[in-house]
């Protein structure tokens, strides 16, 4: 109980000086600090920042669809320049497979093939602009697949796939470029590819995921689609579970019945490919982690010139103390006592600094999300994780000068002007 007492006393009195110290020489304590406060500083800034525009990516994932399963010809990181002789002789993905599993899984609530074509120009009167490869062919149930919602009219729906309309439901983006207003729009007859559809609904706008939008999209029913494109066979197909619970059982049915449409023997591995929007996340997160670590790592430089700064101060401060430090000697002080003094002093001056800088990264990650419009978030993983490394870096950096001052003769000390 002694020696907790006496620990204790000593720390508050390492504290006490501290901050004694800090008040007596104000821009040397704070040059002491400043390296310390940039990169603890730092640190919670990146990590701020990082977790916002996580919280941004993950969430916009989620808008993308619901618990969707996508299917295409490929895996996932396939090697198109040195695909095996398997992969060559693949099939593409057809209308087969898209009715297969709207017939034989009862977990999937919609299913929505997509076939893609090459357009150059979409024109309303004298008005026009480019869409790319945006112009879709598709089921109704796309908009369920891909939760979606139409601002203005509606999508297309099944008497337009069984007529094989030449209607039309375009992207915020089209509608901006031809039109004064997303209403004006509706019922309004352009031109795709030399092609005349009539427009029954304006899709919502959705934040772009990394740069990639879908707001300029033009989607046609796929019946209308085939008439004006009848080489395009490979189609991409896009399901939604009935659940996440449910999301892997689903999953299976999906490959049984590709696999069976496919006529792939038990032996057999899967030729087609899928992707998941949890896949997806995962090598996002993966991506954003590496990327906030790196950053972490060159953030915390600072705390390196801070070990530098600190170090140099405290040496001047142990100079400046030699009379103070004969006289704790005289009475009694042991070396442990004067080290265990002057670490305290050290952390508790970095630590001060720590403090400064989590608010001062804080307080300008909340700025920048905010502009960024990402969510807000300071984690207090971070928030400790910064003040130990302040703390200790204070330590580290005042073992050195400690260990001179606890070397000092008492008698040499007590002669020091």
């Amino acid at each position: 109980m002694s020696k907790l007492y006496h620990s204790l006393a000593e720390v508050r009195e390492g504290v006490r000086l501290a901050l004694w110290s800090l008040r007596s020489n104000k821009f040397r304590s704070f040059m002491t600090i400043l390296g310390v406060m940039i990169g603890v500083g730092a640190v919670i800034l990146i990590n701020t920042i990082m977790d916002g525009f996580n919280e941004y990516t993950m969430s916009s994932i989620d808008k993308i669809g619901s618990h969707v399963i996508y299917i295409s010809k490929w895996e996932e990181n396939t090697d198109f320049e040195n695909l095996s002789d398997e992969q060559r002789r693949r099939k593409n993905i057809t209308m087969d497979e898209a009715y297969a599993v709207q017939e034989m899984c009862p977990l999937i609530k919609a299913v929505s093939p997509e076939k893609s074509a090459f357009t150059d120009l979409v024109k309303y009167g004298t008005r026009s602009m480019r869409v790319g490869s945006d112009f879709h062919g598709c089921w109704p149930e796309m908009i369920v697949v891909t939760n979606r919602d139409v601002s203005f009219g509606r999508f297309i729906d099944d008497n337009d796939l069984r007529r094989g309309s030449m209607v039309c439901v375009i992207g915020s983006e089209i509608a901006d470029g031809l039109f004064d207003s997303h209403a004006e729009a509706v019922d309004q007859e352009i031109l795709v590819d030399g092609n005349r559809f009539r427009v029954v609904g304006v899709l919502e706008y959705i934040e772009d995921l990394f740069e990639i939008s879908e707001n300029d999209n033009i989607y046609i029913p796929m019946t209308a689609f085939d008439k004006l494109y009848p080489d395009v066979e490979r189609v991409y197909l896009l399901c939604s579970a009935v659940s996440q619970q449910r999301f892997h059982e689903a999953m299976d049915q999906v490959i049984n019945a590709l696999r069976r449409v496919r006529q792939l023997r038990p032996e057999e591995e899967n030729n087609f490919g899928f992707h998941t929007q949890e896949r997806f996340k995962e090598q996002v997160n993966d991506i954003t982690s590496k990327v906030q670590l790196g950053a972490t790592a060159v953030a915390s430089v600072g705390l390196l010139v801070g070990v530098i700064g600190v170090m140099n101060i405290m040496l001047v401060s142990v100079t400046q103390r030699t009379r103070e430090i004969g006289v704790r000697k005289a009475v009694g002080a042991r070396k442990s006592n004067i080290l265990f003094q002057f670490l305290v002093e050290a952390g508790t001056l970095t630590g001060l600094g720590g403090i400064v800088g989590i608010v001062f990264g804080a307080l300008l990650g909340f700025v920048i999300t905010t502009v960024l419009e990402w969510h807000f978030s300071l984690s207090l993983f971070w928030a400790f994780a910064g003040l130990a490394m302040s703390i200790g870096t204070g330590v580290l950096a005042g073992m050195y000068p400690a260990w001179r001052a606890a070397k000092v003769d008492p008698i040499v000390a007590l002669r020091y002007e």
